[in-house]
């Protein structure tokens, strides 16, 4: 029996890039099935910014035969002038780790095989749908703090274009570390504690810098401007804001580890390594900005015998992973991050059925034990295993259950 699916959507607009009309078809290819979509073919990089600039299309894509360097400019300036606006490649042409991970960063989607249309088309409407859930105004209202929205961390943007530099260096990153005594603090904690399990102490930032890895930088960077921005309550004692994030660095190396195992490429791996660094933000954030409603969902949690999302959605309205999915997609924080914050919780709400970003951060923060738990109630995920059936991964489960036993050893311990 096949799935039953929502009518095409209609009146979307679409802004395809294609200097040597490779794909001139591709509209009438939509068409066919059954989506009179607005599909406006561009020759010009300057052309496709410019009218960008003047109105919003829904989505914009870029063909194969557009260079590289041209590529990755268009999406850095899309992504700047209209951040809401899918970005998508056409064409498989990605031959190096680096290029990959910065064009999956990059884009929401690379489609390898243009001709499957179908496919394509219900892909841009799922994203579509994700995009409006985390920019609704009751999101915004939410995490705003007296009617401002919190701007994205200018260390975490320095780091970024650091790293996707070509000249990179431990020096360079580390002299952006130590501009934040507080970041460069935590760093050398971290890197000190059991968590690593080094033979000696380590007293020097480019020394740690190398120990810990660039993208764990970028994450820790982010979650430090997000416990400055919203801290604990003075009189929230339930559960520690430290202990969560000690956890999700477990979850975020797990998750490593689960794509390493999956045969994940590098920018899957990073991704999913900075969502599970930031997978539980959005409890943070709500403890921060409601203690009072946040006892009222643990309380609620406990007496009623729900899972922790679904308590937080029937007393506030909203979900941590929506919450903080929000917080991230304002700071332009890559897609497929953001998607698997938004669902690490409930996997199964997501269209993808391959292996993501997703996948490692929901068994993960599913198989280490939870930062606060109650008899019947846990802040953790629940193990979908028929979201990991659907995506033809329930075969390695039992292999990745096996790797989490020295992560959930390390949780038990701290």
């Amino acid at each position: 029996m096949s799935e039953k699916r929502e009518p095409p959507e209609k009146n979307i607009s679409i802004m395809l890039l294609d200097p040597h009309g490779e794909y001139l078809n591709w509209s009438k290819l939509l068409k066919q099935t059954g989506r009179e979509w607005e599909i406006f073919c561009i020759d010009d990089p300057d052309t496709l910014i410019s009218r960008l600039e003047i109105r919003h299309y829904d989505a914009i894509m870029l063909s194969s035969s557009v260079k590289d360097y041209i590529e990755l400019s268009v999406l850095r300036r899309a992504q700047k002038i209209r951040p809401e606006t899918l970005r998508f490649q056409l064409g498989a042409k990605l031959e190096f780790p680096k290029e990959m991970a910065l064009t999956l960063e990059l884009t929401h989607r690379i489609f390898p095989t243009p001709s499957a249309t179908e496919e394509i088309a219900q892909t841009i409407e799922y994203l579509l749908k994700v995009t409006r859930l985390i920019n609704r105004p009751a999101l915004k209202r939410y995490i705003s703090q007296q009617q401002k929205l919190p701007a994205v961390p200018q260390i975490y943007q320095d780091l970024t274009q650091e790293l996707n530099s070509d000249s990179t260096d431990a020096r360079k990153i580390s002299a952006i570390i130590e501009r934040d005594p507080t970041l460069s603090a935590k760093v050398i904690q971290l890197v000190n504690s059991s968590f690593f399990g080094l033979p000696r102490q380590i007293s020097h930032i480019t020394e740690a810098v190398s120990m810990i890895g660039t993208r764990m930088l970028s994450g820790l960077a982010l979650s430090n401007q997000i416990t400055s921005t919203y801290p604990p309550h003075k009189n929230w004692k339930y559960f520690s804001f430290e202990k969560i994030n000690k956890r999700s660095l477990l979850v975020a190396r797990l998750a490593r580890d689960i794509c390493k195992d999956a045969g994940a490429d590098k920018g899957i791996t990073e991704q999913a390594f900075l969502a599970g660094l930031l997978h539980d933000v959005g409890i943070l954030v709500m403890v921060s900005q409601d203690p009072a409603s946040y006892l009222k969902v643990l309380q609620y949690a406990v007496k009623e015998e729900k899972l922790l999302h679904v308590a937080e959605k029937k007393i506030t309205g909203v979900y941590h992973g929506e919450v903080g999915a929000a917080l991230m997609a304002l700071w332009n924080i890559p897609t497929l991050t953001v998607e698997a914050i938004l669902f690490h919780p409930i996997p199964q709400l997501s269209e993808d059925n391959s292996f993501q970003p997703l996948t490692a951060v929901h068994v993960a923060d599913a198989l280490i034990p939870a930062a606060w738990h109650s008899k019947n109630t846990k802040m953790n995920s629940q193990l979908s295993e028929a979201y990991i059936e659907r995506i033809g991964h329930i075969g390695d489960l039992h292999r990745w259950k096996l790797i989490a036993y020295d992560y959930k050893l390390l949780m038990q311990s701290n």
